[in-house]
């Protein structure tokens, strides 16, 4: 799953960059849709095709929070096709619940706090795994064919948007560091931290769904006349999280870290 996850990040890119989060969650939801369109026609070949955009979605949704998800197998239990598909829309639902939650202005329930999107995610995939496994479809290998069309053709097709997973700051500090980050926008020439915080809007959505959504981290990366920063001094940030500055090799970083 890590090869496809890395497959789809080029390919994403290839086309322009990732969608906001609650954009790719209404991509996710129509193709959902389509899903069950293409079931109710008896449409095998648009029911695949539908199949494998939602895999591809859902992914991207994965990639854009540093999931690693597991590769599912078939549910071998006796279940129809129309229950599996029930299956894909009520966890399609529990996806979405947790990104207005994240992204909007829903809160999550206390009872469901510990539910992240990656145990979703995963289950949404093993549903749709099975249904294709019950309709003889071979999915990783139309996927594969499929990532492998998109990356060499459709260039800039989509509207390149900033996101935290795609910044250079973060594809930098992961060739040293592993584990889940996001990434800010370069500073400007000696901006101040507090000034750097207010500009890049990432950190606010970064400070609210670390704890839940296991993140790492949030990183910046330094330069000679790049942020002025003071060790010490107490930023807005909450209690729960601290900042620290790290150098390898000739890269400087000050991350943003969740308290153990």
């Amino acid at each position: 799953m890590r090869e496809i996850q890395q497959k789809i990040d080029v390919m994403i890119l290839h086309l322009g960059g990732y969608w906001r989060p609650l954009s790719g969650l209404a991509r996710l939801l129509e193709e959902v849709g389509e899903v069950g369109g293409a079931m109710r026609k008896g449409s095998a070949e648009e029911l695949k095709e539908e199949l494998l955009d939602v895999l591809v979605i859902s992914t991207c949704l994965a990639n854009q929070y540093a999931i690693s998800l597991q590769q599912q197998e078939a549910d071998v239990r006796e279940v129809t096709k129309e229950q599996l598909y029930f299956q894909i829309v009520e966890e399609a639902g529990e996806v979405a619940r947790i990104l207005n939650a994240y992204e909007g202005d829903k809160k999550l329930k206390p009872n469901r706090q510990g539910e992240s999107l990656q145990l979703h995610i995963e289950q949404l995939q093993r549903a749709v795994i099975s249904l294709g496994e019950q309709c003889n479809y071979e999915l990783f290998d139309s996927l594969y064919a499929l990532i492998d069309e998109k990356s060499t053709r459709d260039f800039g097709r989509f509207d390149h948007t900033p996101d935290p997973i795609t910044e250079t700051s973060v594809r930098t500090y992961v060739t040293y560091q592993s584990g889940r980050y996001w990434g800010g926008i370069n500073p400007k020439p000696f901006e101040r931290f507090d000034r750097y915080m207010e500009r890049e809007k990432h950190i606010e959505r970064f400070l609210k769904i670390a704890h839940i959504e296991g993140l790492d981290g949030f990183v910046i990366q330094q330069s000679k006349d790049g942020l002025l920063y003071e060790d010490g001094y107490e930023y807005r940030i909450p209690e729960t999280f601290h900042i620290v500055e790290e150098t390898y090799e000739n890269h400087q970083f000050i991350v943003i870290k969740p308290q153990q």
